[in-house]
This record gives structure tokens, sequence and C-alpha cells, in this order.
């Protein structure tokens, strides 16, 4: 419950900060075309913005397994040996969360007098994105650490998956 919870207020924010760099580049556009003015703010705003919208995305997918992996030889296993190497994964992943976290907190502690002018803001809320995204990942990978550790130690029964390798239909017949 917890975790769906947090999911939904990370879409939450992230629709919301897709929705104001939306306007507010499309309002660039028009204010450039239409009458040669423009917003100092966009660029720098949009830039920053992004990085929120990276580690925030980020963290729901590794909710979701959404992020890039090589399954080709793992897929060979049987599961509970597949559960032993998503294990391993899973816990070095945590560890560089952890680093991540620790890391980026000592690069925010740096960053409150540093002030963007265009923007008349601290870094430190942009900087903030690098704790609070690892935070966000390594709450998302913890069940799936647990799932693997239950498969592992045998109090969960594995679902096999069914593996197929694919096949490109090239049309040369």
């Amino acid at each position: 419950m917890f975790f769906e919870i947090l999911n939904k207020i990370v879409r939450a924010a992230m629709i919301f900060v897709l929705s104001v760099i939306t306007v507010m580049v499309s309002l660039e556009v028009i204010l450039r075309y239409f009458f040669g003015a423009t917003l100092y703010v966009t660029e720098e705003f949009t830039r920053y913005s992004m990085v929120w919208m990276v580690f925030l995305g980020s963290s729901l997918a590794v909710r979701e397994n959404a992020h890039n992996r090589v399954e080709l030889f793992v897929n060979f296993f049987k599961p509970k040996t597949r559960a032993y190497f998503n294990l391993v994964a899973h816990c070095a992943f945590a560890f560089f969360l952890v680093f991540l976290v620790y890391e980026g907190s000592i690069a925010l502690s740096y960053q409150f007098e540093q002030i963007i002018p265009t923007l008349n803001i601290s870094m430190f809320w942009f900087y903030l994105a690098l704790p609070t995204g690892g935070v966000l990942m390594f709450l998302n990978l913890l069940p799936k650490i647990w799932e693997d550790a239950l498969i592992v130690i045998g109090r969960k029964e594995a679902v096999e998956e069914v593996f197929e390798i694919p096949v490109i239909d090239g049309g040369l017949s």
C-alpha cells in the first residue's frame, strides 16, 4: 500500500513537472517566433527540471523492471537460480543507490549559497534530485530484493517463465 501511494505521488509530480515544462517551452517558441521576445528562465528551468524527471522516472522504472538489462544468459537457468542472480544484481544496485544518496547528500550541502541568476533560487533545490531519486529507487527496489530472497531461501515458489529466443521475420522468403 505504501509503495502504491508513493508511486502515485511520484507519477503526479512527474505529470506536473512535465506539464510546466511543456507550457514554458511552448510559450518560449511562440514568443520567439511571433514577437521576437524571450523568457530568460526557460532554458535553465527546463534543463534542471529534466534532471528531476530523470530521477523520478528512474524510480518508477525500478518498480516496473523497465531499466535496460541483458537477460539472455540468466533466462537459460532454472527459476531459483535466476532469482539468485537477480538477488545479487539487486543488492549491487542497492549498494550503488546507497552510494548515490550518500554522495548526493554531500554535494547537496555545498549548494546552499550557489544561486542560479536567471531563476534567483538556490542550486540546492535541483541537486536535491540526486538523493531524492536515490531514496525513491531504493524504496522501489526493496520489494524486489525481498521477493528474490524468499525464492532463494525456498519460502516462495519461483514462477517458471517461458523464454523464447526472438526471431526477426525479415520477409526474405
